[in-house]
């Protein structure tokens, strides 16, 4: 019996020592949602993080592979960081930020920045089809005419001695740079339009000015201005909360009505220059001024005046609301 119970024992330590071991689990050093998450390169800012995260989708690339060339600081004089592209309305306001140049894969690619890396935009070639297509596209659609009712009067080269192409606007800062461009004037229903175009077609600047109003002082502190193009741009600023820059067109601001008022304005009356202010002297004085471009001789009654004035003052309710 003692052999029979031996004999069994032996065959179990037998198997025990042939069976085979559990083998220790590998565990990761990462936490396990971030294991599969791309990594940003270490010491980034928030402006070089943001942009390599944009390109690093663009190109379907790891951002391991994205390397920071140079990050240089600017103040842009727009909100679209300055890219702007035809057709589209930047808020005029400076935007301090960065121009980002990133390479991957050999080729270098340029992105321009906010501060904090929250407005992000690549700086492309874009090859348009053609840049007067694109201005008359844009007048077109500020001014709710049709395409086939512009005519192109001429296209002239030109250089610009500021970053403005030449354009001055209130509260607007533009940097002495001489800058390759256009002048492209335009025609519809017997009126031109000119507008100044870089050399790229990247900046397109309205210059047929009709309108300027400034509003400042006063007990609640104004500090509000209006710049109005005759082809139909809205350009709007203020100091007293954000954002300070904004624009507008008519097609989106004004009603028929309103917009065929303009129109009597411009044909019949000449150049306005309006001073409602406050005399001097007077506690918490309000300036308001306002400059008016038509292209005929008539002159404001008292009457006139007033409704002018509430035309602008709706405006630009109308672009701040």
């Amino acid at each position: 019996m003692k052999k029979y119970l031996w004999t069994y024992v032996l065959l179990i330590w037998i198997f025990a020592a042939c069976a085979p071991q559990p083998q220790p689990t590998e565990q990761s050093l990462l936490p396990n949602d971030d294991a599969s998450a791309p990594q940003l390169p270490a010491g980034m800012t928030p402006a070089q993080s943001a942009a390599i995260t944009a390109l690093s989708g663009n190109l379907s690339l790891s951002p391991g592979q994205i390397a920071v060339v140079s990050t240089e600081s600017v103040e842009w004089r727009d909100g679209c960081l300055g890219v702007q592209k035809l057709g589209v309305m930047c808020t005029q306001a400076i935007v301090p930020g960065y121009i980002i140049i990133l390479e991957a894969n050999g080729e270098q690619y340029e992105f321009h920045t906010d501060e904090d890396g929250s407005a992000v935009v690549q700086v492309t070639m874009e090859v348009f089809e053609s840049v007067e297509a694109q201005v008359v596209n844009q007048l077109a659609s500020n001014l709710g005419l049709d395409e086939s009712d512009i005519s192109i009067i001429s296209n002239s080269d030109v250089e610009f001695a500021d970053t403005c192409l030449g354009v001055a606007m209130h509260n607007v800062v533009c940097a002495e740079a001489v800058t390759p461009g256009k002048i492209i004037v335009l025609e519809a229903d017997a009126v031109q339009y000119e507008y100044h175009v870089s050399n790229d077609g990247a900046r397109v600047q309205p210059a047929t000015l009709a309108l300027t109003w400034t509003r400042e002082g006063g007990i609640a502190g104004f500090c509000d201005s209006l710049t109005v193009f005759l082809s139909g741009e809205v350009y709007g600023g203020q100091c007293r909360s954000e954002p300070n820059g904004s624009m507008g067109t008519f097609a989106d601001l004004l009603s028929d009505i309103e917009r065929d008022q303009f129109n009597v304005w411009f044909k019949e009356l000449g150049q306005v220059n309006l001073d409602m202010s406050d005399p001097k002297g007077v506690s918490d004085r309000m300036e308001v001024k306002l400059t008016f471009h038509g292209s005929g001789s008539g002159t404001l009654g008292k009457t006139d005046q007033q409704e002018l004035l509430l035309w602008i003052q709706n405006l630009y309710q109308k672009l701040y609301s």
